[in-house]
């Protein structure tokens, strides 16, 4: 409840000053200090009443103008002659004279202001002592401490309110490092999946293209044309991939994730046109699902095969094994090729199986990778439907 309050005063801090002056003039109004009449009888009513009043309407704007209410407030303290501010917050500080508003003041001008003026005003509380010692018997007798105890308790006052500014400034300064080191984190994650959309473009589509390309010299070393021209044709339509997978990294780029991306209905595709025997096969109900989970599941199909393209024998077949189960879609990319054993979660050629990974544990899902004892290897990745 408390702190709901305080919560509640910071974020409205012109209508918790203007209730606190409210607040402050009533009391003022129905209890006048130092005197035992009422606001019913004015002309009966001290002076210092109205300076007091004046004091804490004025509050009403202290965090909005703390220096100016620093210097109201201190004018009327300083014209009401109650310069001894320890004895009279002591003595009468429930009756809210306008020495506790100066300290009020003090405080939240060194709370809310950065400017050195009011350290002026808070040597100024020290002038009633210059006053009475040079004007002999025309004023009151100094206290024997000359003031001095009143300076202390408004530099007191003063201080926390430097205080309080400290800390909130490094509160701050605090809030924006974190914020910083977030926007960090968010910039260098941005860095690492646009990275990984470049290497699955690039690395899947030139490996195509030189396998396609050296399937194409040897056709026309055989003087087989048909072969040839088929592996031209298929040169082509990857290039053309290629670039349309670029253009729409870009267009991701510039305009945000909005843009279209190829998911599980382009995977059929992608397999007609690799220098591979692929077999595509889908188990259960096919779905719609999450948007994040069809372009995940295309790349990881396009760089389990780019595996097996850059790594099996010129003659290795593939399966891709698409399931639509209760927790998730489960993918399985399995080839008879050799190399097998080579490939691998790290080392210099599992960059493309570290980031299949990395795309599976992005969705909560679970990816493995293992070479086969009959040879080959295979890929399983759960990606979970969120």
């Amino acid at each position: 409840m408390i702190r709901r309050a305080l919560d509640w005063w910071s974020e409205h801090p012109q209508l918790a000053d203007a209730l606190l002056a409210a607040a402050a003039c009533t009391f003022l109004l129905v209890e006048v200090p130092y005197s035992e009449h009422t606001i019913a009888s004015p002309g009966r009513l001290p002076v210092t009443f109205w300076g007091d009043l004046l004091a804490y309407a004025s509050l009403a704007l202290r965090r909005r103008f703390p220096v100016q209410v620093l210097a109201v407030v201190w004018a009327l303290w300083f014209a009401g002659g109650r310069w001894d501010i320890w004895a009279e917050w002591n003595a009468s500080w429930s009756e809210l004279s306008t020495p506790t508003a100066l300290m009020l003041a003090l405080y939240t001008a060194g709370r809310w202001t950065s400017s050195g003026r009011p350290a002026v005003f808070l040597v100024g509380t020290l002038l009633p002592a210059l006053v009475t010692v040079t004007a002999g018997p025309v004023a009151a007798a100094p206290p024997d401490d000359l003031y001095v105890v009143s300076f202390v308790t408004c530099a007191a006052a003063w201080g926390l309110g430097r205080l309080r500014r400290s800390e909130a400034e490094a509160v701050a300064r605090a809030a924006a490092r974190a914020e910083e080191s977030k926007a960090q984190a968010a910039l260098a994650e941005q860095r690492m999946r646009i990275a990984r959309e470049l290497h699955d473009i690039v690395a899947h589509n030139v490996s195509a293209m030189v396998i396609q390309s050296s399937s194409a010299g040897v056709a026309l070393l055989n003087d087989d044309k048909a072969a040839a021209g088929a592996a031209v044709e298929a040169i082509g339509h990857v290039g053309r991939t290629a670039l349309a997978e670029l253009r729409m990294l870009l267009g991701v780029l510039r305009e945000g994730p909005a843009m279209p991306q190829l998911g599980i209905e382009a995977i059929g595709e992608m397999t007609e046109w690799l220098p591979l025997d692929v077999r595509l096969r889908v188990e259960g109900a096919p779905r719609q699902v999450p948007p994040e989970v069809g372009p995940a599941a295309y790349r990881i199909v396009q760089e389990a095969l780019t595996n097996t393209l850059k790594h099996a024998e010129k003659d290795a077949t593939a399966e891709v094994v698409l399931r639509y189960a209760a927790d998730g879609l489960h993918i399985q990319v399995t080839d008879d090729g050799g190399g097998g054993a080579e490939r691998g979660w790290a080392g210099a050629s599992g960059y493309g199986l570290i980031g299949i990974h990395e795309r599976a544990e992005a969705l909560g899902g679970t990816a493995s990778g293992a070479p086969l004892p009959e040879g080959g290897f295979r890929v399983e990745v759960r990606l979970p439907w969120g």
